[in-house]
């Protein structure tokens, strides 16, 4: 009785490495298809304006993958132009829709983007890309679809609006759009792109710039 016990120990024993060998794998590749994690560039000066202030360049994000991006949703892209770096922006309007986008807002199929309220910090400041001198502008929170997000309303002074644009979207394509409207890096740059270059949505910051001390960027989701 006591070997059968001693077997049966050795056959649990062996069962629960097993098991935990296979949970490993499995969490494993979990981390590898659904999320990565990925460092926002930080040596492009349009790009790092364009973002803001949802993101900022070298915070270290969440990337999702486990399903297509969608409507409303922050993503990143390959470049058209350098297929080895990546861009960032907001999809804006998906194959079949006409967007207009005028000063900082968006008509989508004749219907504007909401504006919820204005944001916890009412004001934030990028470097202007040209110049690289500090420019303070507004932040509001913007609705597209589901998803209510930061966005970068006008300078309080120095710059001008860009101009208005009109598109309709072919399909299999979407247009993206900077969360920061005055400064943009976007479709209107680029064009619209293949939705099948955007690889992953943007979830999460594990931490901004300025390291896991700044309480201000620690652990917050991106929408």
């Amino acid at each position: 009785m006591r070997y059968n016990g001693f077997v049966d120990l050795r056959k649990l024993a062996k069962g629960l490495l097993w098991t935990a060998l296979l949970l490993g794998v499995v969490g494993g590749l979990l981390r590898w298809l659904v999320v990565k994690v990925w460092v926002v560039p930080a040596d492009d000066p349009v790009l790092s304006a364009s973002i803001a202030p949802s993101l900022s360049p070298g915070d270290i994000v969440l990337l999702f993958h486990a399903k297509r991006p969608g409507f409303g949703e922050l993503v990143r892209c390959v470049d058209p132009d350098e297929p080895r770096r990546f861009i960032i922006g907001r999809i804006a309007a998906e194959g079949g829709d006409t967007l207009v986008i005028e000063g900082g807002r968006l008509k989508i199929n004749g219907n504007y983007a909401s504006i919820e309220h204005g944001c916890a910090e009412p004001t934030f400041v990028v470097n202007d890309p040209n110049t690289g001198s500090p420019v303070e502008m507004r932040c509001d929170v913007e609705e597209l679809g589901s998803v209510a997000h930061k966005r970068g309303n006008r300078a309080l002074e120095g710059i001008s609006e860009p101009e208005p644009i009109q598109r309709t979207i072919q399909n299999g394509f979407v247009f993206l759009v900077s969360d920061n409207r005055f400064y943009p890096l976007d479709s209107r740059v680029y064009g619209p792109i293949d939705l099948a270059t955007c690889d992953a949505r943007i979830i999460f910051r594990i931490w901004g710039t300025q390291g896991f001390a700044d309480e201000k960027t620690r652990f917050t989701w991106i929408n």
